[in-house]
């Protein structure tokens, strides 16, 4: 069995690794259009302990600790600047993104996976179809691989708000959600840390003010600079670093009706991508990477196994893609909140997560199988 993986990012690791532990004599390729040391990123939210929670892709490390992993278990909503705590509901562990993919990169060559970066975007001309029994596109969002035919055309949808992914050396201890008031204009931060030294500073904002405030017009370290003096006091002083290819967009949502045509199969932000609010997208890359390894073990053929894949990671991925979307608009919409007291802001942020769509027994099901080691 000859299987070719397109992405060397988390997806597509965690199921070269999986496959490969659990079928040895299979030959596993990856290909990856960018260089070695090049990662995009700065931190990422994880479930739970590495070890203890197999949605974790930490839990798949051999020595996990030394990425450092960060612990969070509250909420801190600032509104009007005051503060509000509230419990996660679940332990949420931050991590770098780059140190994860360096990581477990590491992992699958240590298995014999052989890694070709610098591996141009392949067309539909150029992929090997005929040289491999599967393959497996899990190069996220941006890919631009035209080989999807007619029956994987994504369906794409663009929010209405700007946001930009920063870094920060000022550490945020819990999920910091910052709603700030800016002359006429409102920004919002998604921050928490996810190294000793570091965290993750995502801000967001409505068209019309990313326009109002200028940022547009904005170089690089202007636009950080403002958003730095917007959030002064949470920052105290600390620079925010951007990356090359992480400027201001609106976010996009990729989403599919089915995960697999012919022999081409699916999977990590490939898939279905999901908002930054709710931090599930690296999750639900490991969840489906793990369903289409089971099927890929448990069934007499790929058309079989994909059969069995698809019946069982589109309906969670289709859960998933309501809860990204309720969310984000959620945020998109909340200039309409914004006069409420900071109790009654809270109590609406609050509302928000638990009117999110429930999961039904069936797809609990799914889950727990995806998750059993």
């Amino acid at each position: 069995m000859k299987v070719l993986v397109i992405g060397a990012g988390p997806a597509g690791l965690v199921f070269s690794s999986q496959l490969k532990q659990a079928k040895p004599q299979w030959h596993i390729d990856i290909v990856e259009k960018n260089d070695r040391e090049e990662v995009t990123g700065w931190g990422v939210v994880l479930p739970g302990k590495p070890g203890q929670h197999p949605a974790n892709p930490l839990s798949y490390l051999d020595a996990p600790e030394k990425l450092r992993p960060q612990f969070l278990e509250e909420f801190k909503l600032v509104h009007h600047n005051e503060p509000f705590l509230m419990s996660t509901g679940v332990l949420l562990c931050g991590v770098e993104r780059r140190g994860l993919v360096q990581a477990l990169r590491a992992k699958c060559v240590s298995q014999g996976i052989d890694i070709r970066y610098e591996s141009p975007l392949l067309t539909g001309e150029e992929l090997p179809v005929a040289d491999y029994d599967l393959i497996v596109l899990s190069n996220g969002v941006n890919h631009k691989v035209s080989y999807f035919e007619e029956a994987l055309a994504p369906q794409v949808e663009y929010g209405s708000n700007k946001y930009i992914w920063y870094g920060t050396s000022q550490r945020f201890n819990q999920m910091n959600l910052v709603f700030r008031t800016h002359g006429k204009d409102i920004f919002v931060a998604h921050a928490y840390k996810y190294s000793d030294e570091m965290s993750t500073f995502v801000v967001e904002c409505s068209e019309e003010t990313y326009r109002r405030a200028r940022l547009d017009e904005m170089s690089e370290r202007q636009s950080a600079d403002y958003i730095a003096e917007v959030f002064r006091h949470e920052l105290d002083g600390h620079r925010l670093e951007g990356q090359p290819g992480l400027g201001w967009r609106n976010f996009m949502t990729l989403s599919h009706d089915k995960t697999y045509h012919g022999k081409l199969a699916l999977i990590g932000d490939a898939l279905q991508s999901g908002h930054f609010s709710i931090g599930h997208g690296t999750t639900m890359a490991v969840v489906v990477a793990q369903l289409l390894v089971k099927a890929l073990c448990s069934e007499a053929n790929v058309g079989a196994a994909l059969a069995s894949f698809d019946a069982r990671a589109m309906p969670l991925v289709e859960l998933f893609r309501a809860h990204a979307n309720n969310s984000r608009q959620w945020f998109e919409t909340v200039d309409e909140r914004m006069h409420l007291s900071s109790q009654e802001f809270a109590q609406s942020f609050d509302a928000r997560r638990k009117s999110l769509p429930s999961m039904p027994e069936a797809l609990a099901r799914d889950l727990r199988y995806a998750l059993e080691r």
